[in-house]
């Protein structure tokens, strides 16, 4: 049974002119645990402060556990959300935070221990649970903020990006430690990053979020194999992608003398391939252009803005391997069109994925 379910729900910030969440269709499953990834600015944090209840959902539904929560207040939702902050109370124990929640709905004594005592072995918190606030570390806080959150065995648990300020050490382990005691509470999850690295670590589905909108929801391996549109494949692809505009004309696509067959494709497409499939040339037949600027770009490599002989200005990033180069310099690249993936220009949807390497 899905444990959350949100129906074309979309959210409007006061006085802006777009939304901020546009008709948003979400299911997932009980127990589950997703992650949200996009940039700063994509919809993640908007989303969840309106399935929390923070946020006012302007149209649509939002379902938690089988119960439209649409118009309901955040405490009648059942949904714990930890954000960047930790907001602990600085005058209680570590133990005191973690079974405030529990003390105030009622819960008895043992039954709040037991929680506590579940939270605390997961997250590595039982040496601390007689500190106070002012004592811990940051790493110690926010563990100390989740624990809090999961002790309530929430319908919902909702993390916030909470722990960006964390280095990656220290940041990996405990997420893993959330996934786990999560799945062992059988808490669904919902957790916001837009960090690639941390969706790979959590081998979980992942949801593509872009402009407020949904773009894709599936494994890491499968949004790289098959990107619905162009706004996926720069989001899970963890390299440097060139995007070429081209023609196709009755399903054949050229770039230089290098032509691919793509069936249905006509009138203009992107094609997105990895820097590692172009390299520098001296052949005639490729793709040749004039260097107008070039820059550092990412793992070793070099950004390039070439005006192409048959094309306007386009940047490439891709390896020179010590080639020197200024601008006005004249080169020719060699592009492996059969390695990239082919969008259509105007829906921006796949029409074909890299050719597999035999």
């Amino acid at each position: 049974m899905p444990s959350l379910v949100l129906e074309r729900a979309s959210c409007v910030y006061p006085g802006a002119a777009d939304p901020a969440v546009r008709d948003m269709s979400l299911s997932v499953d009980d127990g589950a645990f997703l992650t949200l990834l996009g940039q700063s600015g994509s919809g993640k944090s908007t989303l969840l402060r309106m399935i929390a209840g923070l946020e006012e959902t302007a149209s649509g539904t939002v379902r938690i556990d089988g119960r439209e929560v649409t118009r309901l207040p955040p405490k009648h939702r059942n949904v714990a959300m930890v954000f960047q902050n930790y907001a602990l109370y600085p005058q209680m124990s570590v133990r005191d935070n973690i079974a405030f929640a529990l003390k105030v709905a009622g819960v008895d004594q043992t039954e709040r221990d037991r929680r506590v005592s579940v939270v605390a072995d997961g997250l590595d918190l039982d040496d601390l649970l007689s500190s106070s606030p002012h004592e811990l570390s940051g790493r110690e806080r926010q563990r100390v903020a989740v624990g809090r959150a999961l002790a309530r065995i929430p319908d919902l648990l909702l993390l916030d990006e909470p722990f960006t300020s964390l280095p990656a050490d220290v940041r990996h382990p405990l997420l893993s430690s959330i996934r786990t005691l999560a799945a062992r509470l059988g808490v669904t999850t919902l957790y916001a990053t837009r960090d690639l690295s941390e969706a790979a670590l959590l081998d979980e589905p992942i949801a593509v979020l872009d402009d407020g909108r949904l773009h894709q929801i599936g494994s890491l391996a499968h949004l790289r194999s098959r990107p619905e549109d162009l706004t996926v494949a720069q989001t899970v692809i963890d390299e440097p992608l060139t995007c070429w505009t081209a023609s196709a004309e009755d399903g054949t696509i050229c770039v230089g003398d290098q032509c691919r067959i793509v069936p249905g494709a006509d009138g203009p497409v992107v094609l997105a391939i990895a820097s590692r499939h172009m390299t520098l040339s001296d052949q005639r037949e490729d793709l040749g252009g004039t260097v107008e600027h070039i820059a550092p770009g990412p793992n070793g490599g070099h950004t390039l803005t070439l005006r192409l002989a048959d094309r306007d200005r386009s940047e490439c990033q891709m390896r020179t391997d010590g080639v020197r180069l200024q601008p006005g310099d004249r080169v020719r690249l060699a592009v492996a069109v059969e390695l990239a993936w082919v969008f259509h220009a105007d829906s921006g949807r796949l029409l074909a994925a890299p050719a597999a390497r035999g």
